[in-house]
């Protein structure tokens, strides 16, 4: 049984029984070759996918899935089952489909072009870069893969999407000698081959762990920080997100409730939602309700503009969709802050004193993206008179994220293009607690 056949004797026996229905079909492919300290040890060329089935009736849901194209009265029936037992007050909708969709390309196809010799030689040339560094002891990861998802979402309302999209990504991993072992991280990913530099992707991993060569704590105090790229990304994935989420402000979990229009940032940080990103692997034209995506202001200059919301927490606020549901609930699809002017050594040089922070450690756990407030350990580079001048371990850098897009002072033109759909440059912060043992 095709997807259509499947798709439609679903529909006529759902409609018969006085329910609406909506399918989403998931494919997904991904190849994936993985190097311990140069030995291949994992090796992945592998399909998936999944048939999932929502009946809605009175505005309540009941859902089932599956894999095969098979038994969709059996289906059906367990979506019923499911509905039947589900006691919740709160209204579901499908979408109808209707309104403008943005033309996204984002299936390109040339991974899958690359037969695996290629693959494996610049999985080789990642590990070769980085272990004939006489500084590098041991290359514990070298990976690269690449993925394509296709989804079709259609219901008894009139909504019909399709999306396919891929896109690849390479990291590794390096130790360099010292007194303590010092370790060195770096990926990047994009939907085309010739993108992804795996050059530079091994020469930031040794530098990354080169630089924590000699590493040291700091006295505490306030000090002025830059919070790379990368790590910026993460701050922002892990607090951020959640506190934008239009379900997460009706269940008062988020700072941000009834603060539309007031200022919670810099006057110089603008941070969108957009449905495209040249090189993101998040990007879509639809959400996971089939609701149009669009670009959105979520701060501009500094004031917060609106949540995110999916049909049904739009429909408690008087709104409409925002296009962002998601699997998890509620999420942008590109997170993008808005680059500034001064590449990376200009923000150095801008900072003149202060830390660079490289790693955060213990995000999940030590930040509350409902209070806002963080206690993070950290490593980072030194910076005195514009120049990077050692290592920093051992600290701990806390307060409070709202605080922190206050404090935003400059903003690099550094992209970073995280795996969770947050883009970011490099910022600097006036000031920030920071805990050591000096």
């Amino acid at each position: 049984m095709t997807y259509n056949e499947f798709k439609d004797k679903v529909f006529k026996l759902a409609k018969e029984k006085g329910f609406e229905a909506q399918i989403t079909y998931s494919k997904n492919y991904e190849f994936s070759i993985r190097l311990a300290n140069g030995n291949m040890d994992e090796y992945k060329d592998a399909n998936n996918s999944s048939i999932s089935l929502k009946v809605l009736k009175n505005g309540k849901i009941g859902s089932a899935s599956t894999t095969i194209f098979d038994a969709p009265e059996r289906l059906l029936e367990e979506a019923i089952t499911n509905y039947e037992i589900i006691d919740s007050e709160e209204e579901n909708f499908f979408y109808d489909g209707k309104g403008e969709y943005p033309d996204i390309k984002s299936y390109y196809g040339e991974f899958e072009k690359l037969s695996v010799k290629e693959k494996m030689e610049k999985l080789n040339k990642m590990h070769e870069i980085a272990s004939k560094d006489e500084s590098i002891m041991m290359v514990p990861m070298t990976v690269l893969g690449h993925q394509v998802t296709e989804v079709s979402m259609a219901n008894t309302l009139g909504l019909e999407k399709s999306y396919k999209g891929d896109g690849g990504y390479a990291y590794i991993s390096v130790v360099a000698k010292d007194k303590s072992p010092r370790s060195g991280f770096w990926y990047g990913l994009t939907t085309k081959p010739e993108n992804l530099n795996v050059e530079e992707i091994s020469q930031k991993a040794v530098e990354e762990a080169k630089a924590k060569i000699g590493a040291k704590s700091v006295k505490s105090g306030k000090y002025r920080v830059i919070f790379r790229k990368d790590e910026f990304a993460s701050l922002i994935s892990t607090m951020l997100i959640p506190m934008i989420s239009a379900e997460n402000a009706q269940k008062n979990m988020s700072p941000l409730k009834e603060k539309i229009g007031e200022k919670i940032g810099s006057d110089i940080l603008k941070i969108k939602d957009v449905p495209y990103y040249e090189g993101s692997l998040s990007n879509a034209a639809f959400d996971n309700e089939g609701v149009p995506t669009k670009e959105k202001n979520i701060i501009e200059n500094g004031k917060f503009k609106t949540f995110l919301y999916n049909l049904k927490t739009a429909k408690k606020d008087g709104k409409e969709s925002t296009g962002n549901a998601s699997g998890r609930g509620i999420a942008p699809i590109n997170l993008l802050v808005e680059p500034g002017e001064l590449n990376f050594n200009e923000l150095i040089k801008k900072l003149d004193n202060g830390i660079i922070i490289t790693s955060l450690e213990g995000l999940h756990s030590g930040a509350n993206p409902i209070s806002g407030e963080f206690s993070l350990g950290a490593q980072g580079l030194k910076v005195e008179n514009g120049e990077i001048v050692g290592g920093v371990e051992q600290i701990t850098v806390s307060g409070n994220f709202l605080n922190i897009l206050k404090n935003i002072e400059a903003i690099g033109n550094d992209m970073w293009i995280s795996f969770g759909g947050a883009i970011s440059p490099s910022v600097i912060v006036s000031e920030i607690d920071i805990a050591g043992n000096e």
